[in-house]
Order: structure tokens, then sequence, then C-alpha cells
């Protein structure tokens, strides 16, 4: 196994970089987890402010996008997701996603591969490969309580969510319909990922496991590195997490973005 990318704070010569290096920075196209908004990137866009241009993409149904009705089908938010990341697929860009986001990184990135603009790199986070066998059980299928309940012991949603019957109400149905999503997508017909394919999770993540994280070995045809960084499921707003991403963005071809 290659190791692409070698994490840590991103170097800086104190200078503030310039126009050229602001234009030539490549693009971070990111996407939440089941339940998250993409505000969920909020804290890693700021810790990277020289090193990508962030493009938080939201699904229907979730913050921005509220208004919208949630959707259970994978293909018909990936073909949401398509036309959306439209505009970011022109220059260098890097897709990543996370838990029930890698899914649709990895499927991005399969698809505008196909079609000649192909991501400099594919980061998929706390998620196990497409053809490991599940960590845990099925979640979408549960009665309503045992579901909550069940959503509630994974952590990452805000407690006083569930001291709330208005707004339990109002996020079940897109918590079921994002599980429902992420627990039924198989690995779609076409070629693997023929870019380099970084691939991480938190040591105390019960969401998956080393032959989970091998599975995606399985799935890329150029480099395929795993890290293993401290924390859990959830830890998109970790330091350490942070300076990982930073190290995949050095570690690509150099365009003049200064990190």
């Amino acid at each position: 196994m290659q190791q692409l990318s070698t994490p840590g704070p991103a170097a800086s010569n104190g200078a503030a970089p310039s126009a050229a290096a602001r234009q030539d920075r490549p693009t971070l196209l990111c996407l939440p987890h089941a339940g998250g908004a993409a505000r969920a990137f909020a804290s890693l866009e700021a810790a990277l402010p020289t090193a990508a241009r962030t493009a938080l993409l939201e699904l229907p149904g979730h913050g921005t996008r509220m208004a919208e009705p949630p959707r259970d089908d994978f293909g018909t938010v990936l073909e949401d997701l398509i036309s959306g990341s439209t505009p970011h697929t022109t220059g260098q860009y890097v897709l990543l996603g996370h838990s029930m986001g890698a899914a649709f990184a990895y499927e991005l990135g399969r698809h505008w591969s196909a079609l000649g603009r192909p991501p400099a790199g594919v980061v998929v986070v706390g998620r196990n490969g497409p053809t490991a066998r599940r960590t845990l059980p099925d979640l979408h299928t549960l009665s309503a309580t045992a579901f909550l309940e069940s959503v509630r012991r994974l952590g990452g949603t805000p407690p006083q969510l569930f001291e709330h019957p208005e707004l339990v109400k109002l996020f079940t149905p897109l918590l079921r319909a994002d599980f429902t999503i992420s627990e039924t997508y198989t690995l779609l017909s076409g070629p693997p990922l023929a870019c380099p394919l970084w691939v991480c999770a938190g040591v105390d993540d019960p969401m998956v496991d080393d032959a989970g994280l091998r599975d995606w070995e399985n799935h890329g045809t150029a480099e395929v590195a795993i890290e293993w960084l401290p924390g859990g499921h959830f830890l998109l707003d970790d330091p350490a997490f942070h300076a990982y991403v930073a190290g995949v963005l050095r570690a690509l071809p150099d365009t003049g973005a200064r990190l």
C-alpha cells in the first residue's frame, strides 16, 4: 500500500498567497454524512484557507435546501449531485465524502472520469468499501422509536434534537431517507476508479473495520492509501483530520498553490 500523503500542519512562510496562487488552488468538493448538512465541513473550510477552494455540496432536504423533500434513492440524489458538481469539474478538483457522502464521492469520481473530467483524487472518510461486509445492522428498517434511539447512540446528532418532539417529527423523515440511501447502496456498474484514492477513518469508529477499509483497494486502479486517525466516526472538526486533508492536497500535482 503506497502512502500518498504526509499528514501534518500545512507549511507557511507567513506571506499571503498571491492572486495567481489563489486562482490555481484545487477545488475540494465535500459531501456530508447521513443527516448532515454542507455546513458540517465549515471548520475544514476554515482550516484550509489557502490550500483549496472549498465547494460544500448540499443534498436535497438538507441545510439550505431544507424546503425540498428528502430523497431516499441513491441514483436520484447522485443525479442531483452531478448537476451541482458540474461547475467545479473543469479544473483540478478533489472529491471528499464522509460516511454516506463517501459513497457519493466515489461514484461521482467514476462518473466524471468516464466523461473525461476525472478528479485529481477522491477522499473517503469513515466508510467501509463498497463490497465489504457491514459492521453494524441496518437501521432504516427499524421502528421509529428503535431507529431514533440507534441514531442517538451513534452520536453526531445534536442531543437537543431528541428533546423536542417538533424537531424529531421534522428530522426523522430526513434521517430515515439518508440511512436508507447509505445502507442500501450497492456498487454501480462500470470500471473502478482510476485516480488516487485516499481512505481514512477514526480508530474508535464503530462503523468501519480494517478489512472493510482495505476493501477500497479492490475499487481503485491507481494508488490507494489507508490511514487511521484519532477519534471516532464524527471527526470532521478534529485538527488531526484537517492536517490529514492538508497532506492530501500537498500530494496533488503542483498547480502553483501555496499550502
